[in-house]
């Protein structure tokens, strides 16, 4: 399975975008949880998220957060990708981004 997440920023909007590519004719399901991410010290904090469910084997999910504080950024993108009733979890963090 393949997963991406990009994050862009402007006038203190963000745009978080996720990339699942599962397995054509195997994957039934994708479900999407993304979340935007802001740096604290040393940890990252929570700032947004969102899940949804893809009954595909590909999915492209995005969403927009307004009214950032300064900051760094990044969007994490966890997939639970389903052949069936079984599934597989599997995570991606996209390149942090300043405002």
């Amino acid at each position: 399975d393949k997963i991406s997440g990009t994050l862009s920023i402007s006038n203190k909007a963000a745009t978080c975008k996720s990339t699942v590519r599962g397995i054509s004719g195997t994957t039934t399901k994708i479900v999407i949880t993304q979340t935007l991410q802001k740096k604290n010290g040393s940890s990252w904090t929570k700032y947004g998220s969102w899940t949804k469910t893809f009954n595909s084997w590909y999915a492209i999910y995005s969403n927009s957060k307004e009214s950032l504080s300064n900051g760094t950024y990044r969007v994490k993108t966890v997939a639970k990708v389903y052949k069936g009733s079984a599934y597989e979890t599997v995570t991606a963090y996209s390149k942090t981004v300043s405002c």
